[in-house]
């Protein structure tokens, strides 16, 4: 090989190690690096009116900034399980449940060194895109990326990038409300339900002890149900919880995902023991998350009464 190929090998292996560190690719930082030096024009996903704002709020957009990641999903082993009284079950398929949760970080944490590579106090209008593929091996590859506007404030006083998903128009109505952002807080929690031994697996009885005919009568799915409130309220305990780690007064802007469908599960505690004994169950998955940006006020900033407004047409 000549020179330049030695040279080009040499930065795709430093740049896999800057991955696998967690970090960005050195192409990556060395153009954002001169950006920062040498100054230039901006690339951003503002609008002509959020352009104008960042004016009035004293904000300089400097780049737009990604972070990405494509994670491959681990096997979900043993698992142990919750029993409902009508013999169904719940549990937590928490193999996925972390894999969402750090396929997204990973995303966030590069946005977030882009930002630093430009000089960037915050990133605002955070996008966040997530999906998934099948891989040739038969697994699944998760794939999140997150897309912002990096910006330089006067007078911030950060030691690290804020990172918001408010756009430009909702931060400036946040600090004339005399608070500030203190970054994204999200969560992901995977749940899966099944009615193996009773309901929906033939012969079960109806949650009023009548029996179940399918396709006559109609009644709610109560395990389904519960799957669907036992994820979301692990997603907000932890959402809460890195609000309060951040010493927040709240958390505004929270978007909410969830989607259910049909999923076959294999094994059971122990792969051989416990509820399940090794054998397949089929139910429903339920995938569950929220994302939002935590808030604090200002010192003593009080917040103004609103005016009163008296509308005579209605």
């Amino acid at each position: 090989m000549g020179d330049s190929e030695d040279l080009q090998q040499q930065e795709q292996e430093q740049s896999l190690a800057r991955v696998e560190q967690g970090g960005i690719p050195l192409s990556a930082h060395r153009r954002l690096s001169e950006l920062s030096e040498r100054g230039g024009s901006f690339t951003s996903d503002l609008s002509v009116n959020g352009f104008a704002l960042c004016h009035q709020l004293g904000l300089k957009p400097l780049s737009q900034v990604m972070g990405s990641s494509i994670y491959q999903m681990g096997y979900q082993g043993a698992w142990g399980a919750q029993g409902y009284g009508g013999g169904g079950i719940l549990i937590e398929l928490d193999t996925l449940t972390q894999a969402l949760n750090e396929v997204r970080g990973r995303a966030l944490v590069r946005l977030a060194e882009e930002a630093r590579c430009v000089g960037a106090d915050a990133v605002v209008g955070v996008q966040t895109r997530a999906g998934e593929s099948q891989l040739d091996t038969g697994g699944f590859a998760l794939e999140h990326v997150a897309v912002g506007t990096a910006v330089s404030r006067k007078g911030a006083n950060a030691k690290q990038p804020v990172l918001s998903e408010l756009s430009v128009a909702e931060y400036a109505m946040l600090l004339q409300g005399g608070f500030e952002p203190l970054g994204i807080v999200a969560w992901s929690a995977v749940f899966f339900t099944s009615y193996l031994y009773g309901g929906m697996a033939g012969g079960g009885m109806l949650a009023g002890g009548g029996p179940l005919t399918m396709g006559v009568q109609s009644f709610e799915l109560r395990e389904f149900t519960q799957a669907i409130y036992s994820a979301r309220e692990a997603v907000m305990q932890q959402i809460t919880g890195q609000a309060s780690a951040l010493g927040a007064a709240g958390v505004v802007g929270v978007k909410i995902n969830h989607s259910a469908q049909p999923h076959t599960l294999s094994g059971g505690m122990g792969m051989g023991g416990g509820l399940a004994g090794g054998r397949e169950l089929r139910g429903l998955m339920v995938t569950f998350t929220a994302v939002g940006t935590a808030i604090q006020q200002h010192g003593d900033h009080t917040i103004p009464a609103p005016k009163t407004t008296i509308d005579l047409f209605t």
